[in-house]
């Protein structure tokens, strides 16, 4: 098996609280494989010392055999990936991705990168409501699949932990074209000890699930919020139920997970859960805003998220919400600049032949306000916080208005003429002073006509330099300050001296040129019709 475990949030030893490892998450989420890829992301969250790690290895080994029919292999062999331990002390600590995600290609061709995260268990004797809630909060919002981890049943308290984050999402909504906060949300009940009322596996599951999720008139107003919310924040809720997996699991001192020890209706179990929640056809893209997003992007909503739980406080949902209308400007940002680098790209990218600049700026302008609509059409969550909206819009003119002065870099070194305008510029200006020196000698004044040799040497040694840098791509510098001097006697001598004195000429003798070629054809022509 290839990868690690890749501790992404973890916790400070001077402070206590939980910081994010910047350089570890672009480890794994700015992989050139998959970069520019949308991304399913399945975590498993829930109380600790309840089995997430081990499960997550399964998953693993899942992904690992390419989802191949006998993906369990040898009964002996033990089960590694994500670090775990028996016992009731727990083992995983803040949030861990594993290192090398996978690739996963769907019927229509299209390949989606598979993250699985593991997280720090909630409501340990060691941390506190707050690092609790950071973890949950920040798996909630990340995961495009969560798996909540239960054990025995699905009990009030643990619909109660989702509240704040239900309610939050709520709010995140409104005005959002009735579009789901959250993708997938399932429940996965372990050690289900009732199959003699609803049996295991999914449709059992579903069958608990509708009726704890059931409104009824005697339920407190509280729960009867919680099972709304829950509807309408997650778009898709499910829930599977696991046998046990047998006592040698958890009573065996040097159990590592070799199938030979879990009991075989547990295994039975495996082989329909796992790829139920992660065959090609299952796989849910993470979206912002109601968009898939790509891994660079996932990387920035890391970001955002860490940032609204900086202070000491617990963040009210309102500050929640603020962080939704954040992650869903800045996913819009980088649809509107996706937008408009495309269309460039086909405009003037790559082989594309030069375009004229003014043509080149009116596009710009047509292309700016199109990316500028996307922006504004995929940011559904941020309508609601106006200032948020203006300032992602604001960053996002700023950073077109960059990709157009590299575009338009692009476009000019595509310009025949301007890159042949330095050694054109310096071959006028040694001309000029040749004639100059053939005129003065003539009169006899051989003081001006030595300045002017003096001044065509200066001027041949000057182009022959900018040959030998273009040529050899040595003494760069020195080509540098050639092109601007030549920039230079261009637009402030030798442009102005042409639109004077020639433009005007050489327009109209083209004109009568191609005046006397017309009548020249259309004369042929009728003698040939004669």
């Amino acid at each position: 098996m290839d990868g690690y475990p890749v501790p992404v949030l973890v916790q400070s030893e001077e402070t206590g609280n939980f910081e994010l490892d910047e350089e570890a998450l672009e480890e794994v989420l700015l992989n050139p494989r998959i970069a520019d890829k949308y991304v399913c992301v399945l975590a498993v969250a829930g109380a600790f010392r309840k089995g997430k790690s081990f499960l997550l290895d399964f998953l693993l080994r899942y992904m690992s055999s390419q989802q191949s029919q006998d993906w369990l292999g040898d009964v002996h062999q033990p089960l590694k990936g994500f670090k775990w331990r028996q016992g009731s002390r727990r083992e995983t600590t803040g949030v861990l991705l594993w290192s090398e995600p996978f690739l996963i290609k769907r019927r229509s061709g299209e390949e989606i990168a598979v993250i699985l995260m593991d997280t720090q268990g909630t409501f340990d004797i060691q941390s506190s409501m707050k690092d609790s809630t950071t973890v949950f909060a920040l798996t909630t919002m990340v995961a495009s699949v969560l798996v909540y981890n239960l054990m025995n049943n699905i009990q009030e308290d643990d619909l109660m932990n989702l509240q704040l984050f239900t309610s939050y999402g709520m709010m995140a909504q409104e005005d959002c074209d009735n579009t789901h906060p959250f993708q997938r949300l399932h429940f996965l009940v372990r050690d289900w000890g009732f199959p003699y009322e609803i049996p295991y596996g999914h449709q059992g599951g579903q069958q608990l699930l509708d009726d704890i999720l059931q409104i009824t008139e005697k339920q407190h107003p509280a729960h009867q919020e919680v099972r709304r919310d829950l509807r309408k924040c997650f778009r898709d809720i499910n829930c599977y139920l696991m046998p046990h997996p047998g006592f040698k699991v958890i009573q065996k001192k040097d159990f590592d997970g070799r199938l030979i020890d879990i009991e075989e209706e547990f295994v039975k179990h495996l082989l329909l859960l796992v790829p139920r929640l992660l065959a090609p056809e299952n796989l849910v893209k993470k979206e912002i805003g109601g968009q898939p997003i790509k891994a660079r992007d996932l990387l920035k909503f890391f970001t955002l998220f860490m940032e609204v739980f900086k202070d000491n406080d617990l963040p009210e949902p309102t500050t929640l919400v603020e962080f939704a209308a954040q992650a869903s400007s800045q996913a819009a940002l980088e649809a509107g600049k996706e937008c408009y680098a495309e269309a460039m790209e086909a405009l003037v990218g790559g082989d594309r032949p030069f375009l004229k600049t003014a043509q080149m700026e009116a596009e710009h302008t047509k292309l700016k306000e199109k990316a500028i609509q996307t922006y504004l059409e995929k940011n559904k969550y941020g309508r609601k916080n106006q200032s948020v909206v203006e300032k992602y819009q604001l960053m996002l003119e700023e950073e077109i208005e960059k990709m157009y002065t590299k575009y338009s870099l692009q476009n000019e070194a595509k310009n025949v003429f301007k890159a042949a305008r330095t050694p054109a510029t310096l071959f006028c200006v040694l001309m000029f002073f040749y004639l100059m020196s053939g005129i003065f000698g003539l009169f006899g004044m051989y003081s001006f006509a030595n300045v002017c040799n003096l001044g065509m040497g200066v001027f041949l040694i000057m182009l022959t330099v900018w040959a030998y840098v273009r040529y050899s791509g040595e003494y760069r510098d020195a080509g540098v300050y050639i092109d601007e001097l030549a920039t230079f006697l261009w637009e402030n001598v030798i442009h102005p001296i042409y639109q004077t004195y020639m433009e005007k000429h050489l327009k109209e003798v083209a004109e009568q040129a191609a005046q006397q070629a017309l009548s020249s054809t259309l004369a042929n022509g009728k003698v040939k019709s004669t």
